[in-house]
């Protein structure tokens, strides 16, 4: 008796001591985008803007502040808000680019680091007066969180969008042999658009991918399932013109054939192999091309078009020395730790010798013409 009194009196303290950490729902403020520039005129501030959706999903409570970090801006809003300002509902943080072209770490290291944020939080980097972003009505209805969540995460691969993520950004972040990358989204007339990648050295946006590339992109990140390319011009013995494929699958396969080094001055030697199979669906300017006896000079042009745009986007992202496809954790695993830890590897990476060979087969002509008949 004496011993379930006691458990008695230690289960109903333990009842008693969570009662302080309740949250309750009507008293909380759940941000949904967290919005981050570069203040005018201030050193080493910025204006931070916070959307929180209304209970009608409709529209939002909106707050900015200049401050020299998130945490100080979110006392800020707390000090202003009769709700508790909580982030586990987060979807998207977006960098200005000025403030973005400066490191995001900083300004955001304390949001990275809080646990209660999922690691399916957009990363994105916005063009223009991002800042509207938040109180613009948009015709697709809903907040601007709401739409951009819905923007990023409908069908990325066959709209010629790349989802990045919390969980990408700090992966290849914290990874010495890869660069982060994160959306770029910009305004237009009729609402927001996708418009490229932004390439990162370390917290640093340096250069971008365009919207017209972002396929081919994804394709030199690893392996892809059902995408669609369009090559704008593709040479052939009987003209040149466009076409796409679609419902593509790839196979990526990256050979290291030499290793770097500095003190011979010479750099590293890398073949990245791209296999890819899909439909033919549009060959207007390329109709004498459609038949089984032109498919294998037909696949041969199309595999030095997918090569020629692949060598051009690796020299793209070698400018900065922005290693966005993370060949460095191939060359890292085929070296020395010490080697490794006394290479620069952005430098290396900026004088590779990288070339892409591409293997292109056609499964269909679409619906009309069965080519493995």
């Amino acid at each position: 008796m004496r011993g379930n009194k006691a458990f008695g009196w230690l289960l109903l303290v333990a009842l008693l001591g969570g009662c302080g950490d309740q949250k309750i729902l009507e008293k909380i403020g759940f941000a949904r985008t967290i919005i981050l520039e570069q203040a005018e005129g201030q050193d080493r501030a910025m204006k931070v803007t916070i959307s929180i959706p209304k209970t009608n999903q409709t529209e939002a409570i909106v707050y900015s502040d200049v401050a020299r970090s998130f945490k100080q801006a979110k006392i800020h809003f707390d000090m202003q808000n009769d709700r508790r300002i909580v982030l586990g509902q987060l979807r998207q943080v977006m960098f200005g680019e000025s403030l973005a072209r400066q490191g995001v770490w900083f300004p955001m290291e304390s949001v990275f680091r809080d646990p209660a944020i999922g690691i399916r939080t957009h990363v994105i980097v916005g063009e223009g007066d991002i800042g509207h972003f938040v109180s613009r009505k948009f015709t697709q209805g809903g907040t601007m969180g709401e739409y951009i969540d819905n923007l990023l995460r409908s069908d990325p691969a066959t709209r010629g969008q790349f989802d990045t993520n919390l969980h990408t950004f700090l992966r290849d972040y914290y990874d010495d042999g890869a660069e982060p990358v994160a959306t770029i989204v910009g305004e237009t007339d009729q609402g927001l658009k996708v418009k490229g990648i932004a390439l990162f050295v370390r917290d640093r946006y340096v250069a971008r991918i365009q919207t017209d590339d972002v396929m081919y992109f994804s394709l030199l990140r690893g392996n892809a399932k059902n995408v669609s390319l369009f090559m704008d011009e593709v040479e052939t013995s009987r003209g040149t013109g466009g076409l796409s494929l679609a419902n593509v699958n790839g196979k990526r396969k990256i050979k290291i054939l030499s290793l770097p080094d500095p003190i011979k001055n010479k750099p590293a030697r890398i073949v990245v192999e791209l296999k890819l199979k899909g439909s033919l669906m549009e060959y207007d300017e390329l109709l004498e091309m459609n038949n089984l006896a032109s498919q294998p000079a037909l696949e041969r042009a199309m595999e030095k078009y997918v090569a020629e745009r692949c060598g051009r986007l690796f020299r793209e992202m070698q400018k900065p020395g922005a290693d966005a496809i993370g060949l460095g954790s191939f060359v890292r695993d085929k070296m020395r730790f010490a080697d490794w830890k006394a290479l620069n590897w952005n430098q290396a990476f900026a004088e590779a010798d990288i070339k892409v060979v591409a293997d292109v087969k056609i499964r269909d002509y679409g619906r009309l013409i069965d080519a493995s008949a």
